[in-house]
């Protein structure tokens, strides 16, 4: 791939990309979307991508959380339980460097994530994430 490939993500990427590789992050893309918005909705708990997000990310996944937690319990408004993740597009910035987005639909709405993963030494970690 090339530094601007913005190919289609195939799901059936090959098995033996060492983590070094770029690739690796691309795999996950998806499910680390879907993921966020299940934290950000409260339907899933905060340090389910403990392992793969920084400190940074995970505070802000939290207090989304908090703020959707506080505000079902005005509204009584429950969001879709399902979320479909379209769209996924990925930059190789360099071989420590891949940008990514997506849109997320739901049946009343629909969203647009975007993410930046980079290799530090204890693997690839998400070290921005935002959910417009």
């Amino acid at each position: 791939m090339t530094t601007t490939d913005q190919r289609r993500v195939s799901a059936s990427a090959p098995e033996s990309v060492p983590l070094e590789d770029p690739r690796t992050a691309v795999r996950m893309i998806d499910a680390v979307a879907r993921c966020a918005v299940e934290i950000v909705r409260a339907q899933r708990p905060v340090n389910a991508l403990a392992k793969v997000v920084t400190p940074d990310v995970a505070g802000m996944l939290a207090r989304r959380a908090d703020l959707t937690t506080r505000l079902r319990a005005t509204t009584g408004y429950v969001p879709p339980s399902r979320v479909a993740v379209t769209g996924v597009r990925s930059c190789i910035v360099n071989e420590r460097t891949v940008e990514a987005s997506c849109v997320l639909r739901e049946p009343d709405r629909a969203r647009f994530l975007a993410m930046r993963w980079e290799l530090r030494h204890s693997g690839w970690r998400v070290t921005v994430l935002e959910i417009g």
